[in-house]
């Protein structure tokens, strides 16, 4: 199992984070290729010298054996991964620190815990990996914590194991607070995987991906972790909440679905039945380039509605790809990747190459077909694996933070047909608040995943900022909030995978349709009558007198 110390600001794990030489390599690329003025190299707050206030509560007796009032342990437990939590982590901030740490073991603490904190009033967060980006990962603050007599943070790791495996069926019965790695380690001995990798795979675990409706690495079929689901088991103030353990039905409204996406604002989900499958045998991708934007969503729309699914199907436009180091690309970049476990995967491959050639793409390397069903391995080399090496070091490296760089996304979904003008607003918005902001900046474009009736679009910012820290969130929060009110402008989502949490809760009240903010406030009020569950998070918590 994972046993390695996260950092308490960064992507990845304390020893393993980005070292002074690679520090000055991004600086220097920072400042001579995408032209940022000079960077200061900051160095973060020790935890010695952090802000972390004495807790409000004490732990209780009958809970001594799984919480914690400890400092360092309360502090790697006040934040998720938002920019403005990494930057005030960053720089010793911890203020919302939770006043208990709780790490139960089994159910039953789970539930103990639950009930000792709706009858003391005290406020739970449940939390998984802790690599949440919206906001919606630690203890409340502000309004929102004064309604509570304090704060605990619901470490699920201690529920970590894969406890059944059904291989005639092909699903496994797997604890909350399994991590990504330890699950597909878990799974192996049975020749089986679990078909989802958001790019915060090895640091996050099934409960957050089930509360966030997490999207993994795959563009067409398996894209969120809902649909991988059979059944669930949630722990609710109220009590058990669990789903029957089916392939499908049609009794009503899926109560898998209230779950998934709930973001812990119900409960606690401890374990649930998953679909797997055997690793895959043949693998086929290959990289083609476009001149521009439209031609290549035109090509991917074809692929898509052609029912290929490819696994792999993104569009990065010039500027992406210049962000993650590879400048030398002077077109834009279309990712495509077939595999099976059963068949041959080159002839799905060939096909999609053949349509993106009707829409003016070009594939000069050609296609490359691999693993053991091919007899070769993947070769190292190609665009595509430059492209899913730079893209994990950028996600993992935290060069923004100490760098003074104003850094984040705006993720959204549109149908094909409105893809053409609100794209044009939304580069023109984000580019006009960067410029505002920061003076200048990169604004690029990236669909993460595609559907039938329009892409999972994505946008990414990068300028520099402000030393000041208070100053560098406030830039992040006035560039982000341009991109979402250009989101809302065209009727949209303020996240396809990515959650609501605190930071998108604004605008995704301006998304669900009349009545459903109050139908989820009713549903929350029986499953969580004290409303202690992550108050602020979807929904605001209760009036009190």
């Amino acid at each position: 199992m994972s046993a390695k110390t996260r950092s308490r600001w960064g992507w990845g794990f304390e020893g393993e984070m980005i070292d002074e030489d690679r520090l000055r390599e991004r600086k220097e690329y920072l400042e001579s290729a995408l032209g940022f003025p000079d960077r200061p190299v900051l160095e973060p707050v020790p935890l010695a010298d952090a802000t972390v206030p004495d807790p409000a509560i004490e732990v209780p007796n009958h809970l001594a054996d799984c919480c914690s009032a400890d400092r360092a342990v309360r502090a790697r437990r006040t934040y998720g991964m938002a920019r403005p939590e990494s930057i005030r982590a960053f720089h010793g901030d911890f203020s919302p620190a939770p006043d208990i740490v709780a790490r139960p073991t089994t159910e039953s603490e789970v539930e103990s815990i639950l009930a000792w904190a709706s009858e003391q009033r005290v406020a739970v967060s449940p939390v998984t990996g802790g690599t949440g980006v919206a906001g919606g990962t630690g203890p409340p603050s502000g309004d929102v914590r004064a309604g509570y007599a304090g704060t605990l943070a619901l470490d699920l790791r201690g529920l970590n194991d894969v406890l059944e495996v059904d291989e005639t069926s092909r699903t496994a019965l797997i604890q909350g607070g399994t991590l990504g790695p330890d699950i597909n380690d878990q799974l192996d001995e049975f020749g089986l995987h679990l078909r989802h990798y958001p790019q915060s795979y090895r640091l996050s675990g099934l409960g957050g991906w089930i509360a966030t409706r997490s999207g993994g690495h795959y563009a067409t079929r398996y894209t969120h972790i809902d649909e991988f689901v059979e059944s669930v088991r949630m722990v609710c103030p109220a009590g058990t909440f669990e789903t029957q353990r089916l392939p499908a039905h049609g009794a009503g409204p899926d109560a898998n679905r209230l779950v998934c996406g709930s973001e812990g604002s119900l409960g606690v989900i401890t374990q649930a039945w998953i679909q797997v499958e055997p690793r895959p045998t043949y693998r086929s991708d290959a990289a083609v380039y476009f001149d521009g934007i439209l031609e290549a969503a035109a090509a991917i729309r074809r692929i898509v509605q052609s029912k290929l699914t490819p696994a792999n199907c993104r569009l990065h436009d010039r500027v992406e790809t210049s962000l993650y180091g590879m400048d030398d690309l002077e077109k834009d970049l279309v990712v495509l990747g077939f595999e099976s476990a059963d068949r041959p995967t080159d002839g799905a491959l060939d096909r999609a190459i053949e349509i993106c050639a009707a829409e003016g793409g070009v594939c000069p390397d050609g296609p490359d077909h691999y693993g053991p069903g091919y007899g070769r391995d993947r070769p190292d080399d190609s665009d595509v694996a430059r492209w899913g090496t730079a893209f994990q070091l950028g996600g993992a490296g935290s060069t923004d933070v100490p760098l003074c760089v104003v850094g984040g996304t705006v993720e959204t979904a549109v149908t094909w047909d409105r893809f053409p003008t609100f794209h044009e607003a939304m580069l023109a918005a984000l580019t006009e608040a960067v410029e505002s902001e920061c003076e200048m900046g990169h604004v690029s474009t990236r669909f993460t995943h595609v559907y039938p009736d329009g892409p999972a679009v994505y946008y990414t910012f990068r300028a520099p900022g402000a030393p000041d820290p208070d100053r560098r969130i406030e830039q992040w929060q006035r560039i982000k909030r341009a991109g979402l009110d250009t989101v809302m402008e065209y009727d949209l989502t303020p996240t396809h995978h990515h959650a609501v949490g605190r930071d998108h809760k604004e605008w995704y009240a301006a998304q669900i349709p009349e009545h459903y903010g109050s139908a989820l406030r009713a549903v929350k009020a029986v499953l969580d009558p004290a409303g202690i569950m992550n108050p602020g998070v979807l929904v605001d918590p209760p009036e009190r007198e």
